[in-house]
């Protein structure tokens, strides 16, 4: 049962952090950002993540370390790995690996994920990994509003998901290691 609880909250956690901001972006910020995503170049996001395992709860440490493969404007891919590391520890519980396709308007962002993209691990639970993975295959696309979005020290972001969400620590580096 520990498991399953688990598997739901790592798959749902793409859909929670990535969907109300004080400071919102402008426009023109988000594509500014967008543009900064060169090929090669890398979007590092941290947030923390309180769960239950059975009556006991655990922080994680959600982290996606997206590379940038395509970006043809209001069109990017990003090879996206995400961990899910408990607090005081250094391995991961989960780790997903996929495809991430994102495609901007006039307001926001669309974000699916490749289904044939998706390998999921973890060195505790081959059952926990073979259900989280299934479960990745099926999300629906989600939605990410500008107004979700605070550049905060440029090229550096957050991302404030649902209302009391965790917000979302963002950064971005180039090949060479500059922001």
């Amino acid at each position: 049962m520990e498991n399953i609880t688990m598997f739901r909250t790592f798959a749902s956690a793409f859909l929670l952090l990535s969907p109300t901001i004080s400071f919102a972006a402008s426009h023109e910020e988000i594509l500014r950002l967008n543009a900064e995503q060169k090929v090669g170049s890398k979007v590092v996001c941290h947030a923390p993540l309180n769960i239950l395992v059975g009556q006991k709860p655990v922080t994680l440490d959600f982290k996606n370390s997206m590379t940038v493969i395509s970006n043809h404007g209001n069109k990017r891919t990003y090879q996206v790995i995400t961990t899910f590391i408990p607090s005081g520890t250094t391995t991961p519980v989960i780790t997903q690996r996929y495809h991430l396709n994102v495609i901007t308007d006039e307001i926001g962002q669309t974000h699916k994920i490749d289904p044939d993209s998706i390998s999921v691990t973890s060195p505790y639970s081959a059952e926990m990994a073979k259900l989280n993975e299934s479960q990745l295959r099926s999300p629906p696309e989600s939605y990410q509003s500008d107004s979700m979005v605070t550049v905060t020290d440029f090229p550096n972001f957050t991302i404030q998901g649902y209302e009391n969400g965790p917000v979302t620590r963002c950064s971005i580096s180039t090949q060479n290691g500059n922001g």
